[in-house]
């Protein structure tokens, strides 16, 4: 059980310097098309289609995992931190089960319109250009997939008690919260 939370805590950590290196190669990308528009007169092209139908795709959607894995996601803990532990466990895994569910939903919609895009070969036009965009329709279903898997894995590992072997805190964000 511990191996399965290592491997996925290694795909996390993957998706994780994906996400990092999109996020550069976005810095540069627009870096050289405001250079080259306003220093050259000669911008790069399909950069906005670029940047907002691949870097912003990969950076939202390759994160949601990190975030699962990291327990990053927004939550508000008023009324459950009142309650006695056990009813807070059973809630943790309550709210874990709607999470597998909601993202799965996301996982299979997001598959099917990335099917769609993939036949009908999905493209954008930028100035004269067409750029294919149907590629970055697969990165819904895949950061969605790994989400699903790290909350459904936390769930089991929940109610069997097992060690899960996911990282699921920084250091600094123990830190930060304290």
């Amino acid at each position: 059980m511990y191996a399965i939370g290592r491997f996925l805590s290694f795909l996390s950590k993957s998706a994780s310097l994906i996400g990092a290196i999109c996020i550069v190669l976005m810095m540069l990308h627009v870096t050289a098309d405001v250079a080259g528009r306003y220093l050259f007169n000669a911008p790069v092209p399909g950069t906005i289609v670029t940047v907002a139908n691949y870097y912003m795709v990969i950076i939202v959607f390759i994160a949601i995992g990190v975030a699962e894995e990291k327990r990053a996601h927004i939550s508000v803990e008023v009324l459950t931190d009142l309650m006695p532990e056990r009813v807070q466990r059973v809630l943790m895994i309550l709210s874990g089960i709607l999470t597998v569910w909601v993202v799965t939903v996301l996982m299979i919609g997001g598959y099917s319109e990335a099917m769609k895009k993939t036949l009908s070969g999905a493209k954008m036009e930028q100035g004269s250009r067409m750029v294919e965009v149907w590629q970055s329709y697969w990165l819904v279903p895949v950061g969605a997939a790994l989400m699903a898997l790290i909350a459904a894995y936390r769930v089991v590992t929940m109610i069997t008690g097992s060690r899960n072997g996911l990282n699921e805190t920084d250091l600094d964000a123990k830190f930060i919260n304290e």
